[in-house]
Order: structure tokens, then sequence, then C-alpha cells
């Protein structure tokens, strides 16, 4: 006869059983497999040609490519503030580019000189000088390449001892980032392009532009023409650990030659390009467009800036997500009518992009952004 300390001994073992059951199956039904949702829309009453913003924390920030304006509003499209800036003289904020939240604040930097910091309501706080002049001349938008690290700034801000980012090999010959420490306004280079990458070789490619995230005292690091996510290990030195292929299904190249890549070479084609990258503690987020091949480009006339406008038309703009341990998740497409994602802070967190109203044919007096989810399937 079985007793009753058995009995005991039987029904905690099934109980386990079950729950380690339970686990095995909300496990083996996870997939890295995701889809893209339009969960709603909401307007904001400003218009204006809107190539830069971010939404962190509840709050959006965007910035009027023509004048010097930064909005702020909520996740009901309620503007918050609105501050307009001298663009000469005291006061004023010019060249702004890559805008940057932390701890509810706001940093935005510059090609040449300065970084902007805000505070809540938008007024300068301070503008940090950098200790040398800069030498991009800009010409891309919405980057993510400035990022705060033990209250220091990693950005990129190419320069250093008067080297250009446009002279011949200087992603293989000079670091890539500038850790600038606000407190003694002093700068450090930091990161090296790894052999790992196209652009250590002796070969000419188009010339990239730099994209990067922090997490888990992890830098994850793209340059737009090149399908590989670099992973460096944050300590007291910034190392390369290791390089993963995002295995793009279409991701169109201007091949490697010996000699520089001409304007006229770049104008026949649009190369593949990423164009974001966002980060949670468990994945990495990029987009990028596939690009156009040679002879769609020539045929439809796309090389000039009338035609600027019907890329989406030619062009497929995805999404991927690297799960740490898992690798990547299945290449989802963006909508064409999607201009801008402003961020993403977490594969489980809705987010936002600016419609394209050009692309869709609609004038409105006003802005319209998309509210997005990314659903498990």
């Amino acid at each position: 006869m079985i007793n009753v300390r058995n009995i005991l001994v039987l029904i905690l073992f099934a109980a386990f059983a079950c729950t380690e059951r339970d686990k095995a199956a909300k496990q083996s039904s996870y997939s890295n497999e995701w889809e893209l949702v339009v969960l709603d829309s909401i307007q904001v009453d400003y218009l204006a040609e809107i190539r830069e913003g971010i939404f962190s924390n509840g709050i959006g920030l965007i910035k009027n490519i023509s004048r010097s304006h930064l909005i702020k509003f909520d996740s009901l499209g309620t503007i918050l503030v609105k501050k307009e800036f001298p663009q000469e003289g005291p006061g004023s904020i010019r060249y702004l580019e890559t805008l940057l939240e932390h701890n509810g604040e706001y940093f935005g930097t510059t090609s040449f000189s300065d970084i902007y910091h805000f505070d809540a309501n938008l007024n300068v706080k301070e503008s940090l000088k950098m200790p040398f002049v800069g030498e991009s001349r800009g010409g891309t938008y919405n980057r993510r390449n400035i990022a705060v690290w033990n209250e220091k700034l990693l950005l990129w801000y190419p320069g250093r001892n008067g080297v250009s980012p446009y002279m011949d090999h200087f992603y293989r010959d000079h670091p890539l980032l500038e850790l600038y420490d606000p407190k003694t306004k002093t700068s450090q280079p930091v990161v090296r392009t790894p052999l790992t990458s196209k652009f250590s070789t002796d070969e000419f490619f188009g010339r990239p532009t730099v994209n990067f995230t922090l997490e888990n005292d992890s830098l994850y690091l793209t340059f737009s023409n090149e399908p590989l996510l670099h992973v460096y290990a944050i300590g007291d030195s910034i190392r390369w650990e290791r390089s993963i292929d995002m295995e793009p299904t279409d991701f169109k190249l201007i091949p490697g030659q010996k000699t520089p890549v001409t304007y006229q070479e770049m104008i026949k084609m649009n190369e593949a390009q990423i164009h974001g990258m966002y980060s949670d503690p468990n994945h990495v987020i990029v987009t990028y467009f596939g690009g156009i091949d040679g002879e769609t480009f020539v045929n439809n006339n796309l090389k000039e800036r009338e035609n600027f406008s019907r890329y989406p038309e030619f062009r497929k703009n995805y999404l991927k997500i690297y799960k740490q341990g898992e690798g990547w998740s299945n290449e989802l497409l963006i909508p064409s009518k999607i201009k801008i994602i402003l961020n993403i802070e977490s594969v489980e967190k809705s987010f936002y992009a600016l419609r394209d109203d050009e692309f869709i044919g609609e004038e409105q007096d006003y802005l319209t952004f998309y509210k997005l989810q990314l659903v498990n399937k």
C-alpha cells in the first residue's frame, strides 16, 4: 500500500513535470519570426520637410530641415514645445544633424564643431565644443551615430588632425569614432574598422555612412553598404569581437575596384543602404534598402533630383532582427508609405514612423505618424 509520503512525492513530481512541459512548450512555440503591424496613426499640427527625428519614452522630437525649428510632441500628436532658434548670431543653432534623448534631455550633433545640449523644454543648456574642426559634410539624415556611455558621448565626428572621411581609404587607416568627455571637453579616438570588413582592404567601394548602437557593454556598428553587423566589447577600451553576416536576400552593391568610385559610377545605380539601427537588451534591429539595379535606375532617369521621390517605387525597404543566441529573423518588408522610423526602443514596444505623403500623393497641412508594432508570429 502506498503511504502518504509516497503519494505527496508523486504529486510534486507530476506538478514539476507539468511545469517543465509548459516551459518547453512555450519555448518551442517561440520563433524568431515577426511581422510589422500598423496599429494607428497620429497627426501633429505642423508642416515642414522632416528628415530627422526620434521618439523615446513617450515623447517625439523632430527637426525642420530648412529652418531652426525643434518640435516636441506626445503619443497623441499634441505639440508640447515648439522652439525656433535664430539662424545667425547669439543663440543660433546651425548644422544640427543627429538627435539623441538621454534622461529626458537632448543632444544634437553638428558636422563642424558644436554638440548642443538641450533641456526638456528645448532650451540650450550648453554648447559643447569639440577640440578640433569636423570634416564631415553631412548629406545623410536620421542616422544613429551618437550614444551616451559612462556619461561620455560616443559619436561619429571625423576630422582629427585634419583628416577627411572623403580621402582614399579613410575607413581602413583611421579611427571611426570619438569618445568625448563633457566635463574635461576632451576627446579620444576609438574604434577601428575590423579586418572582416571590406573597408579594411586595398579595394575601393562606395563611401559608407556609419550607424551604431550600445547595449549590454557591447557596441554594434554597421557600414551602410556592407551587410555585416560588427560587434565590439566595451570595457577599458573598445575591442572588436566578431562580425555577423546579415544574410539579406536583396542587397545590391557596387563591386570593389582598384580605383576610387567616381560620381559618374555612383549615379548609375542605387546601392543598398543600412539606414537604421536600434536595440534592446536581447535584440539588435536593422533597417535597410535593397537598392536599385543599374538598368532600372538608368531607364527611369533616377539620377535627376525631380525623380528622387520615385525611389520607393523601385527599391524595397526591409527590417531584420538579430536575437542574441539565436541569430537573424525573417526579412520584414517596410511599406513604401513609411518615410523614416523615428526610433525602436524594444521589440515589445510600439514605435512611430513618419508617413511619406509625397509618395502617397496626398497634400496635408499636418504631419502624420504611423504607430507600429513588431508582432512575434
